[in-house]
């Protein structure tokens, strides 16, 4: 039987908490979360750094990016997520042809 050794524990609990401060320096000043509570944004973006962590992921800066991107994903409105979208698409399609 496997033991497990509190080093082993806190290893990820670290790495969580870099990626997290990483994340958080990004996700307060996101205007696409801006609607949502901080107590919200807190627990789903440690959700899902932990989500990753467990997934076996232990680059704080893969974490914190792809943490990011799963909460605006779960939390962004979906109107200005897909205004942004369009005005992008749009600027790239609407080129003219020659």
């Amino acid at each position: 039987m496997d033991q497990v050794f509190p080093e082993q524990v806190q290893v990820p609990d670290a790495v969580v908490s870099v990626a997290f401060d990483k994340a958080w320096g990004f996700v307060e000043k996101d205007p696409l979360l801006a609607h949502n509570l901080k107590a919200v944004l807190h627990s789903r973006l440690r959700a899902h750094l932990e989500c990753s962590i467990k997934s076996g992921e232990r680059n704080t800066l893969n974490l914190a990016n792809e943490a990011i991107r799963n909460l605006r994903a779960e939390l962004a409105p979906l109107d200005r997520a897909m205004s942004a979208c369009t005005r992008t698409a749009g600027s790239v399609w609407g080129a003219k042809r020659i």
